[in-house]
Formats: C-alpha cells, sequence, structure tokens
C-alpha cells in the first residue's frame, strides 16, 4: 500500500515538474494536446476496477482534444475517476464533450454521492468525507486534479445537483 501510494505521489511530482519545466522552456508554444477518446479509454483499461462496477467511455467525437499533453489530461482525469470507481455501486461513465473553446469531462457514478456537509471541503487537501472508509488515500488526489486543471486554464467542479450518485467535471482548453 505504501509502495502504491509513493508511486502514485511520484508520478504527480513527475507530471508537474514536466508541466513546469516545459512552460518555462519556451512559452511561446501550446502546451501540447492530447486526444481525449484515447486518453480516457487508457485511464479505464489501466484502473483497478472492482469487478461489481462497470466503467464505460463515451464520446461523440473522436478527434475531440485538449489542449494539454496527455500526461497532464491524464494526472487531472485520474483522481476523480478513481473516487468514481471506488464508489460506485455498479457503474462509472466518462463522457467526453466539446464546450465554446475547450472541452468537458463529465466523470459520473452510481454511488452515494458526496455527503452534502462535505461538498465545501470537497477540495481541501488533506480532507477525506470518511477517513473511516477502508480507502487509504490522503485527501490530496481532488485538491491537486483542480490545482492542475487551473494552470492550464480549466476547472474540476462537482455537480452538487447530481443525483443518484455523484458528477464531476473536468474542463479544459481545446487543442
Amino acid at each position: 500500500m505504501i509502495d502504491e501510494a509513493a508511486q502514485s505521489m511520484r508520478t504527480i511530482c513527475d507530471t508537474l515538474l514536466l508541466d513546469a519545466r516545459d512552460n518555462a522552456a519556451d512559452t511561446s508554444t501550446a502546451p501540447g494536446t492530447a486526444g481525449v477518446a484515447s486518453v480516457l479509454r487508457h485511464i479505464t483499461q489501466h484502473l483497478a476496477t472492482p469487478a461489481r462496477v462497470k466503467a464505460m467511455v463515451e464520446t461523440g467525437d473522436a478527434r475531440l482534444e485538449a489542449g494539454v499533453t496527455p500526461a497532464f489530461l491524464e494526472r487531472v482525469v485520474s483522481p476523480p475517476l478513481a473516487n468514481a470507481v471506488r464508489y460506485a455501486r455498479s457503474t462509472v461513465t466518462v463522457t467526453g464533450r466539446r464546450t465554446p473553446g475547450g472541452v468537458a469531462i463529465d466523470i459520473t457514478d452510481d454511488g452515494p454521492g458526496v455527503p452534502e456537509v462535505f461538498v465545501g471541503e470537497l477540495f481541501q487537501p488533506g480532507r477525506r468525507a470518511d477517513p473511516g472508509d477502508g480507502h487509504h488515500g490522503a485527501g490530496l488526489g481532488l485538491p491537486l486534479a483542480r490545482r492542475l486543471a487551473r494552470s492550464a486554464g480549466g476547472e474540476v467542479s462537482y455537480d452538487a445537483g447530481h443525483a443518484p450518485g455523484a458528477r464531476f467535471t473536468v474542463t479544459l482548453p481545446a487543442g
């Protein structure tokens, strides 16, 4: 478990450092582009999914591109997706779509949703809705995903009005 957490943190740090170096080296170039459908499929195929949960990717446009590198897109989408898989009863759906000037990725699950009393703390580092739930995370995934998205001109948000289950939306500039 410690090795798994350390590897995850190393990947996060490597992504942040790589992005910082790329931006410092040449700010006149685009930060990269990522084929949304292929990155989402890659993430869901390599995600540890319980047998009871089916993760599906839906994108209406195979040419949908985000204006970030594939590794960056993966680091932004992975935390809300991992949470969705962890708390889903049976289904997680990841949907990519165009928005004016960008792309949006909705991550929806059919689990219990975020407890209403915790919604205000959802993106605060080190906070977890239920520290005794058997999950050994440190409460850093969603805050980091949001910070990364914002660094690229995007956002990670939670739709408190979605029911049943939870829906998180990642928005990023178009590629």
